[in-house]
């Protein structure tokens, strides 16, 4: 049985950020909380409705999304695939139309739960077992069963100024400069790495300047470090190439899509994983820097 109510602890994790974030949410009045004889309790049920709803606020459809038809509804981590993606399937299939919305990994998952997508796409490592997305599932999806299939692996790393001027070659190196970071938002998969190697590095998040600054792409990112406003920020090596940064390489990591099992015989879904497979999508994805398409389209897991 589910567990109703969570501490401040057990819904950090939850929600994969650390719990000085959650303390700031409360003091924000930005997350459902109660205090119980001095202690913050978070209703589970009213979590998940927080979570989704700051979903729904990022799509068009308020309400839970249909089955495949015409349109497909996408939702999780941000990545320039994923545009490359939906401007190929409409060119294959004129009659599809995909729609994605950036709510990071974690909110990605919990919006397939909830069926207000169709497809979630997610890049979350997991440090125990230094896996990506699939030990994730049982905690996210325990009532939707899901084939897991890879879009790519993709070079992840730290976006700095042309030059490198503070000389960054890893992520302690931005504790020991002093350097000025954007952070990604709580809950996407950049966050939750990020945060996995504050820990392994036994570096506390207050000693990062520009911690709680938050940006939901890596877009986003990339423009705080070329506008100058952060010295450093976690991102892709594409967005680093857009803006003629610099990039320190990090990890490859996995990117996936979830799908539920309901929805993979459907035409509109079977035709998303036609083009994912498709000779002329991975050379166009090979065409941009940093990315592989060695396991472009296989199962990688199904529950």
């Amino acid at each position: 049985m589910a567990k109703e109510m969570l501490n401040t602890k057990e819904v950090a994790e939850y929600l994969n950020i650390n719990e000085k974030q959650v303390y700031k949410l409360i003091q924000n009045k930005r997350i459902p909380a109660t205090r119980i004889t001095g202690k913050w309790t978070f209703p589970k049920q009213l979590i998940d409705a927080w979570i989704i709803k700051n979903a729904k606020e990022n799509i068009s459809s308020p309400v839970k999304t249909p089955g495949p038809g015409s349109h497909l509804v996408v939702m999780g981590s941000h990545d320039f695939c994923m545009e490359l993606l939906s401007h190929e399937l409409t060119r294959a299939f004129p009659e599809l139309i995909l729609s994605g919305s950036n709510v990071g990994s974690c909110g990605g998952l919990l919006a397939l739960a909830r069926g207000i997508c169709h497809v979630a796409c997610a890049h979350l490592f997991d440090p125990e077992s230094g896996t990506y997305n699939v030990p994730y599932l049982a905690r996210h999806l325990p009532d939707t069963p899901v084939v897991v299939v890879n879009l790519v692996h993709r070079d992840l790393g730290l976006i700095v100024p042309r030059g490198n001027p503070l000389g960054i070659a890893s992520i302690a190196d931005i504790e020991r400069t002093g350097a000025r970071i954007i952070n990604r938002q709580g809950g996407s998969g950049t966050r939750v790495f990020f945060d996995a190697e504050l820990r392994r590095l036994g570096i506390s998040d207050g000693s990062i300047p520009g911690y709680a600054s938050e940006v939901a792409t890596h877009n986003d990112a990339a423009l705080a470090v070329f506008g100058g406003s952060a010295d450093a920020a976690m991102g892709v090596l594409c967005a680093a190439n857009m803006l003629g940064l610099d990039f320190v390489y990090l990890t490859k990591e996995r990117f996936d899509l979830i799908i539920p099992r309901d929805h993979i015989a459907s035409a509109p879904v079977d035709a998303l994983l036609q083009v994912v497979r498709s000779g002329t999508f991975k050379q166009k994805v090979g065409a941009m820097r940093g990315y592989d398409t060695t396991e472009t389209g296989q199962l990688m897991a199904a529950t």
